[in-house]
């Protein structure tokens, strides 16, 4: 008994010297303070800066709004790129979170905004879809004998 009151002690000054442990600490900071297992969707900060994505996010967010998800965008962008998404979350109802952290990276690759779950998924693809291609304009043949 008192071997189990001693590892309790050694835990509770442990935990108060250096903090909880963190499950993954490397995947918490490169996916905003949550695990690669809870993420549906991912945008990088340089996705983020394209204003088209402003108008793919609206289109697919509303698939999201039942579920018991919420957002975790990267606050070190700046209000101009941030803004347009903190609001579209506002209007869909979804809980958001800007993380201004040391997580929060500003390299284009980096991660700007996620949509995670409380528990896992395990969703293979998290990117944003890419756009459909058009379809390319045909042209006759006497068009072809001008290239």
């Amino acid at each position: 008994m008192a071997d189990n009151d001693n590892n309790n002690v050694q835990d509770h000054l442990t935990n108060a010297i250096f903090g909880a442990r963190v499950t993954k600490p490397d995947e918490r900071r490169h996916y905003l303070g949550s695990l690669r297992e809870r993420v549906e969707l991912r945008l990088t900060n340089h996705d983020m800066a394209i204003p088209s994505t402003v108008r793919r996010f609206r289109d697919i967010l509303p698939q999201y709004e039942n579920k018991d998800l919420s957002v975790l965008i990267n606050g070190k962008q700046g209000n101009g790129i941030t803004g347009p998404y903190v609001k579209l979350c506002a209007e869909n109802s979804i809980p958001f979170t800007l993380i201004n952290n040391d997580n929060a990276q500003l390299d284009p690759d980096a991660n700007g905004l996620l949509i995670v779950a409380r528990t896992a998924v395990n969703q293979e693809n998290i990117d944003l879809p890419p756009l459909p291609e058009a379809p390319k304009k045909k042209t006759g043949w006497f068009h072809s004998l001008f290239q």
